[in-house]
């Protein structure tokens, strides 16, 4: 439970972190570097998400 909360932890930050470098980058308004964070860490932990079904579906195996 601990690697799954710290993995979504840097999923979240990672997110932050390119959601400003794109704001600075090409200059956009706050709230559009917000939503694309958002979207970013809905995307990278729906990505986590498949992968750790994929590892426990050859664990069981």
């Amino acid at each position: 439970m601990a690697k799954e909360n710290m993995i979504t932890t840097i999923a979240i930050v990672v997110a932050i972190i390119i959601g400003l470098i794109l704001q600075f980058q090409f200059q956009l308004p706050p709230i559009v570097s917000a939503v694309v964070a958002i979207f970013l860490g809905i995307f990278i932990g729906f990505i986590i998400i498949l992968i750790q079904s994929l590892i426990t579906k050859k664990k069981k195996k």
